[in-house]
């Protein structure tokens, strides 16, 4: 017997999942028994070596949600597809793995504090700098 149905076209959504999160966010590799879906093979631990087109343009793609994400202090259980094993948060003042290793920004000089080298090379993003005032951070005003 016929039906009727009606045909639905669905948008692809991309959402990074929580291991892919976890490793762009912290550059740590973290396998679990099973049902990986990270940038990892199973095996090696270092981030470094799995650095891939793929991971690059993943960055890309989502770098404003992580870099808001991370700023804002928040632990990763808030995310939507969390994984309770994988605890991290970031800072104001801070910046992820993948904003050092995926992006060409310049060289942090030995010793230098992130927020001396945001300040520097005029890195903040808007309303992070009252973040960190608020945490009890010193900031120096950048050199004119």
């Amino acid at each position: 017997m016929p039906t009727k149905r009606t045909w639905r076209h669905h948008t692809r959504v991309e959402f990074l999942s929580a291991y892919q999160y976890h490793e762009l966010l912290t550059g740590n590799i973290d396998y679990p028994m099973m049902r990986y879906d990270g940038y990892g093979d199973g095996q090696g631990k270092d981030l470094h070596a799995f650095i891939t087109p793929v991971m690059r343009a993943d960055w890309a793609t989502h770098r404003e949600e992580l870099l808001a994400f991370w700023i804002s202090g928040r632990p990763s259980y808030k995310l939507p597809n969390r994984k309770p094993w994988l605890l991290y948060y970031g800072a104001p003042g801070t910046r992820p793995w993948a904003w050092w290793y995926l992006q060409d920004n310049p060289p942090r000089a030995e010793g230098e504090a992130e927020a001396e080298y945001l300040t520097r090379h005029e890195f903040w993003l808007p309303g992070e700098r009252q973040q960190v005032a608020i945490a009890g951070m010193q900031i120096e005003a950048p050199p004119r």
